[in-house]
């Protein structure tokens, strides 16, 4: 049985990713994490300000919260037995920096994103940018529901890192953030070269979307070496879909 603490008190992916671990066969929920504790949460888990305070490790932590919760769990666990799914947007280099240094002792698996069809759109990429010639080039447009605080969105930055990592880090990437409404998420990728042009929308409609490789990379992290892991190194392309259970 592999014990959970999921990170966030009220947020709509927190109480979503607490909802289907306490559903799911071979997992638990061992409590909430949150430091701005008020008033009752949805189900019957306690509420806990640091991991040094939850009971009975080892668990695994899932966070999906926000840049400063997100730095001061990375502390903690650097001294608590625990693995990490981390999908906080909006993390600076010296918060990356202290996830890889956590990383030597702990199991982490960090995503900007984690849906699986986004996966295949930045593997999509790497392919494009492996086989198209020095005339093309990648813009990345970039629309998320109007209270989202990083612009652009780490998504965003990922897919454009993919494509300067594949094309040896010389050619800008344009990426066109907008913050309206309140859809979830929408990564436009529009590439053109000589004669040609494609696009191609991947539109995130619901976070329940998420479920099926937050759900994988909790069962991976739990079993899995310390090491800073990618949703690649969770769901290769060779492997069986995941099934939400």
């Amino acid at each position: 049985m592999t014990a959970v603490v999921v990170c966030g008190q009220h947020g709509r992916m927190s109480r979503i990713i607490a909802n289907s671990v306490e559903a799911t066969h071979g997992m638990t929920l061992r409590c909430r994490l949150s430091r701005r504790a008020s008033g009752p949460i949805p189900n019957e888990a306690a509420i806990v300000d640091s991991l040094s305070s939850v009971p009975d490790p080892p668990f695994v932590v899932v966070d999906f919260t926000a840049r400063e919760q997100t730095a001061a769990v990375l502390s903690d666990a650097a001294d608590v037995p625990c693995g990490l799914v981390i999908g906080t947007s909006g993390l600076d280099e010296r918060d990356r920096q202290m996830m890889a240094e956590v990383a030597q002792r702990r199991a982490i698996v960090a995503a900007p994103n984690f849906s699986i069809g986004l996966l295949a759109v930045s593997r999509f990429v790497t392919e494009l940018a492996e086989q198209t010639t020095e005339g093309w080039s990648l813009g990345v447009l970039d629309v998320h529901y109007a209270g989202k605080r990083d612009r652009p969105s780490a998504t965003a930055q990922f897919l454009a890192e993919r494509w300067q990592q594949r094309r040896h880090g010389g050619e800008a990437v344009d990426v066109c953030s907008y913050r309206m409404g309140n859809g979830v998420s929408e990564h436009t990728l529009l590439s053109a070269g000589p004669g040609e042009r494609l696009e191609v929308t991947h539109q995130v409609l619901d976070r329940r979307a998420f479920l099926p490789a937050v759900l994988s990379a909790i069962r991976f992290v739990d079993q899995a070496a310390p090491g800073l892991y990618s949703l690649e190194d969770v769901l290769p392309s060779h492997a069986c879909r995941p099934e939400l259970t």
